[in-house]
């Protein structure tokens, strides 16, 4: 993850050094619906787990950092997780997540553009359902290990920007790619990283410019 994180900064650093205009800089909300599934490994989970839908909201940051290229960081609430599908467990795990994107776009009115980066999330919230269990908090389950408190994973995805009033409606569609063991390892559980699909609408506005 660590060099993950250091392939985005480097690319960052390559595209802004030979920019000297102005950045722009746009602030805006994001919100929409989650189709939430994971990749489980161990003996608890018998069959292919479920979807969960759930939603997300927060708020994005933007700086236009060259001529197509823009850095994107977002602060949003997510419900994550699984549902019992053919098997006997459904695990509902909610995070604050900060994801970190480069952003290639093409200015217009509309205005089509790519995500490519990765997150952190923070876990604010989990419970499970099973069949000896129905909908208890996770630190309390017996039939599931305790959660490890974060999540982090590669996020990418893309979109359509719309000018509408004063700023740009954004329609998305991202997809998260946990590479994080959620599940301390146990005998019934040796593995669960999310895969999350948002289908999401945003309204980003101007704030001004920096640099020269």
């Amino acid at each position: 993850m660590r060099r993950l994180v250091l392939l985005l900064i480097l690319a960052i650093s390559g595209l802004t050094a030979d920019s000297a205009r102005a950045q722009q800089l746009s602030a805006g909300v994001r919100g929409g619906l989650n189709v939430a599934t994971s990749s489980v490994q161990g003996d608890l989970v018998t069959g292919d787990v479920g979807t969960r839908t759930g939603y997300h909201f927060g708020i994005i940051g933007k700086v236009d950092i060259a001529k197509n290229w823009a850095l994107q960081t977002e602060v949003y609430y997510s419900q994550k997780g699984f549902g019992a599908g053919d098997g006997d467990v459904s695990l509902s795990v909610n995070y604050i997540d900060i994801p970190i994107y480069l952003v290639f776009q093409v200015p217009g009115t509309l205005s089509p553009h790519l995500y490519a980066g990765v997150y952190l999330g923070l876990e604010s919230g989990c419970s499970l359902s099973s069949t000896t269990e129905s909908n208890v908090k996770c630190e309390e389950a017996t039939s599931f290990p305790s959660t490890k408190g974060a999540d982090s994973g590669l996020s990418f995805g893309g979109g359509l920007g719309i000018d509408l009033g004063p700023g740009q409606l954004l329609l998305d569609v991202i997809f998260d790619y946990g590479l994080t063991n959620l599940a301390a390892i146990t005998d019934p559980v040796d593995s669960v990283k999310t895969r999350t699909f948002y289908l999401s609408v945003g309204y980003l506005f101007s704030i001004g410019q920096s640099g020269g």
